[in-house]
């Protein structure tokens, strides 16, 4: 009777335990970003990662990297393709952008093509569900678009027409950007981000591209001493999870972390505006000569023929292309 007895209490306690553990008690979810923590991007992912630890009770346990800490940008993708990270936050373009069938994501940084900010952001939440579906064969899952505002230049030497681009070195994050300069005469250089700083400091390169906020935030008007107003692209970034790391989630917790995106990405399109601003009065402050393009027509015109260019690609690059300018 007591060995009966021991032999229950033994299966009671292995089913107790069985029932307590039969979850996973804490998952990891390690992001990552190429930008500073400083900008606004990094700003929203660091709300991301305080909204999923608050709201999950612990059940997950949320980390962040920025800059270079864990490499470039694609090195930062690769990790999360592979599932050394768990999510991404990344230019569609130039992040999934690099793998075969998802190029069609760098018409998200094609120039000319949005009117302004507010329209941008009604183009990345309209067409989440076609992101969705081009990035799903790589692994990834794309949710929280936000955007990192206008795009200007900042050159080592004074840009104040089209003409003054004529053999300027110029980096740009991927064939789009390399494109474009070529079109407005200048040659294009493709490095990461972070990279720039020594780039221009060391005159690899005589200038870059970023909305104010970016810019500001690595520091780059050290160098860059000349701005030019152009609003030639609007640019974003998404954050791509790993769909195998998102689907182990139980259903309650895979809705606090899609919850956490939406406030993430409400909170960064908050603060992004009044950011890019505050920016721009800062880098006038560090003397950096801010110039309004006058003859922008010049430039719209020059960069015209990259989209017959790029549409002639495949169908899929003209099917993505009707999708984003149909979005009003």
């Amino acid at each position: 009777m007591k060995k009966l007895i021991s032999l229950l209490l033994v299966l009671v306690m292995v089913l107790s335990m069985t029932a307590c553990g039969g979850s996973k008690d804490t998952y990891e979810l390690r992001c990552s970003t190429n930008l500073a923590a400083t900008s606004t991007v990094g700003q929203g992912l660091a709300k991301f990662v305080e909204l999923v630890n608050e709201k999950s009770g612990g059940k997950i346990n949320a980390t962040a990297n920025f800059g270079s800490e864990l490499g470039s940008q694609a090195e930062q993708v690769a990790m999360a393709k592979s599932g050394d990270l768990e999510m991404v936050c990344a230019a569609p373009g130039t992040g999934p952008g690099a793998y075969e069938g998802a190029e069609q994501l760098m018409l998200f940084e094609f120039p000319f093509l949005f009117k302004d900010n507010d329209h941008y952001r009604r183009v990345m939440k309209a067409t989440e569900g076609q992101v969705n579906e081009i990035v799903a064969p790589l692994g990834f899952t794309a949710m929280a678009g936000m955007s990192q505002g206008s795009r200007d230049v900042l050159t080592t030497v004074p840009v104040t027409c089209l003409a003054d681009m004529e053999d300027l070195i110029m980096r740009g994050p991927n064939a789009v950007y390399i494109s474009m300069f070529e079109s407005l005469g200048a040659a294009g250089i493709t490095m990461d981000w972070n990279d720039i700083y020594p780039a221009m400091s060391q005159n690899v390169c005589q200038g870059c591209e970023g909305s104010p906020s970016s810019l500001h935030a690595s520091a780059l008007e050290d160098n860059g001493k000349y701005l030019a107003i152009t609003n030639h692209i609007i640019a974003c970034a998404y954050m791509f999870f790993n769909t195998k790391w998102l689907e182990s989630l139980p259903a309650d917790l895979q809705a606090i972390v899609k919850e956490c995106a939406a406030e993430a990405q409400a909170y960064q399109e908050q603060i992004d505006d009044a950011d890019q601003t505050a920016a721009l009065e800062a880098m006038k402050a560090n003397g950096v000569t801010v110039t309004e393009i006058a003859d922008i027509d010049a430039w719209k015109a020059a960069c015209a023929p990259m989209t017959e260019e790029y549409l002639s690609k495949g169908p899929q690059w003209q099917a993505f292309y009707d999708v984003l300018t149909a979005v009003e």
